[in-house]
């Protein structure tokens, strides 16, 4: 489901917008798997910003939305 999720990364607020998937616990016939969250954008001041960003920072956002959607449920 696609989500918009306002964080802050450095000091500066941003809105990450992706597709997040929640993980799921397994079972003894089919393993386990962790949520996902796949960034498209990243909205700083409107301003989509993605292109300039590291896979590393890209990465660590994804992590920061997964940890706030699942705060919120």
């Amino acid at each position: 489901m696609k989500k918009e999720i306002t964080l802050e990364y450095d000091n500066i607020a941003l809105v990450v917008v992706g597709e997040y998937q929640k993980g799921q616990d397994g079972s003894y016939m089919y393993p386990d798997f962790s949520s996902d969250f796949n960034c498209f954008k990243v909205l700083c001041g409107r301003q989509d910003i993605i292109d300039i960003l590291e896979q590393e920072v890209i990465d660590e956002l994804e992590n920061k939305a997964i940890e706030i959607i699942e705060e919120q449920w």
